[in-house]
């Protein structure tokens, strides 16, 4: 718990050198692939591609972290309120929970949300519910083309009532924002409409819920809006 403190002091102050620090941590290990010539080099190359993605995804996460931290959560007035929220077992392993999403992500946009996320939940100390660990498992799942078609939609998507597929004006493919409906649905972050009836086709209305306008207003505050707007 205090160790969650203290490094997220350290990251404050040391935003600049992120990099740096980081690529530290990822330095590969020695083993005996290094000695056992070619017939373990595809090896190695997997390896060092699986290490190049988890550390890019750990970067986008911290500096999104840092960046949306308050310092003011870390001074010596709030310290102590900060380390009672921590003390809740379950508060400090959804927030261990939260890095390990970022780094396993299916997207570098998914592990920045998550950064950003990260950031509001301990800043405000706020309470985890079932909706937060929901969330952040969807943030996970949801690859770059269903983060966009995600962002997409909600864009033009009147919220307050039932979303009409075919009344959405959509640029782009239909067919993946269609794939991106189901998906959402399995994350259940919105509820299917089940008002078809026998011999007609199935539709891809929905009703909005908590986590999906959470993240959707989330991701508005951040530069990432934009770029998966434009995400082709």
């Amino acid at each position: 718990m205090k160790n969650l403190i203290d490094i997220s002091k350290k990251i404050l102050e040391n935003i600049e050198n992120l990099d740096d620090l980081i690529d530290s941590y990822f330095e590969p290990v020695k083993d005996l692939t290094e000695t056992a010539g070619d017939i373990f080099s595809p090896i190695k190359a997997i390896h060092s591609l699986y290490t190049f993605n988890k550390k890019r995804k750990f970067k986008k996460f911290l500096k999104s972290y840092a960046l949306n931290l308050d310092p003011e959560s870390f001074d010596l007035k709030n310290t102590e309120r900060l380390k009672a929220y921590l003390k809740d077992e379950k508060n400090y392993n959804f927030l261990n929970t939260v890095i390990e999403n970022a780094i396993n992500s299916k997207s570098v946009f998914g592990s920045i949300i998550l950064g950003h996320y990260a950031a509001e939940i301990l800043s405000n100390e706020k309470i985890i519910t079932f909706k937060e660990l929901l969330i952040v498992e969807g943030l996970r799942e949801l690859n770059d083309y269903e983060l966009s078609s995600f962002i997409k939609i909600y864009s033009v998507a009147d919220l307050s009532k039932m979303v009409y597929f075919k009344q959405l004006n959509l640029k782009g493919s239909k067919f993946f924002s269609k794939l991106t409906i189901e998906k959402l649905i399995q994350l259940r972050w919105i509820e299917k409409d089940h008002t078809t009836y026998m011999g007609s086709s199935a539709n891809h209305n929905f009703t909005s819920g908590e986590c999906a306008e959470e993240v959707f207003f989330l991701i508005k505050d951040t530069e990432v809006y934009s770029e998966l707007l434009k995400f082709e």
